[in-house]
């Protein structure tokens, strides 16, 4: 009886011992998986409202754009004192790609954030951003750009027309934007405090010797062209 009771022990205490070993690295693997995903959340949501941001000012300039084309349309004679604010309200699309092509390229990313609604909700989104560079951005700047050779070019480019259909895609972005944030809980607040940790990453990562590296390339620049100009110079002589 004596034996019995002490294997019995041992026994229970070695199961004890599994349990929480086991149970444990399952509660810390649960939490690593619950963590992960957060942070792949919170950085397509930053992306996804860096991007909105962005588009909402592209079109701002566009609108610019068209009310300084208007003004020149009614003083002709103004065209060529105003051609270089026309051309400053160009807008320039600057974000980059990289989050949209870790979420694309990550085949665990469905897993990780385990709502398919929300992947396919994100992938539409992309694929709108898209649209707006290719068919709205490039296209008003590069029409934009041949209609500042003449007046009567620009007479002919119809700016309007992009700040409509740049605007129906931006309501779409912001609609699946606001779609995203209800379907995993994200709150402004929180996603401000992600915002300033990101932009404060920027910050840190620009940081003094770069500046140095780039005012010496810039410096190096002026040298040779300030050596070249010489060498013609001479060469005329």
């Amino acid at each position: 009886m004596s034996n019995l009771k002490t294997f019995m022990m041992s026994l229970a205490a070695t199961t004890v011992s599994i349990i929480l070993t086991f149970g444990t690295s399952a509660i810390i693997e649960r939490h690593k998986l619950k963590s992960e995903k957060r942070d792949m959340v919170m950085m397509i949501m930053y992306d996804m409202k860096e991007t909105i941001a962005e588009v909402s000012q592209s079109i701002d300039e566009m609108k610019a754009f068209n009310d300084l084309q208007v003004e020149v349309m009614a003083h002709p004679q103004e065209f060529e004192e105003k051609n270089i604010l026309l051309a400053v309200h160009i807008p320039t699309l600057l974000y980059t790609t990289t989050t949209e092509s870790i979420f694309k390229s990550n085949i665990e990313t469905i897993n990780t954030i385990g709502n398919i609604l929300f992947v396919q909700t994100v992938s539409s989104f992309y694929d709108f951003r898209r649209q707006f560079k290719a068919d709205i951005a490039e296209q008003f700047a590069r029409n934009a750009s041949h209609a500042l050779d003449h007046y009567e070019s620009l007479a002919g480019f119809d700016s309007a027309q992009y700040i409509f259909y740049g605007g129906s895609l931006l309501i779409s972005m912001q609609r699946f934007f606001d779609q995203c944030k209800l379907m995993m809980k994200v709150e402004d607040k929180e996603l401000e405090v992600y915002s300033k940790q990101q932009e404060s990453i920027m910050e840190s990562s620009s940081n003094s010797q770069e500046s140095k590296e780039m005012n010496e390339l810039l410096k190096n620049l002026q040298d040779r062209r300030a050596k070249m100009h010489q060498a013609i110079q001479e060469g005329k002589k």
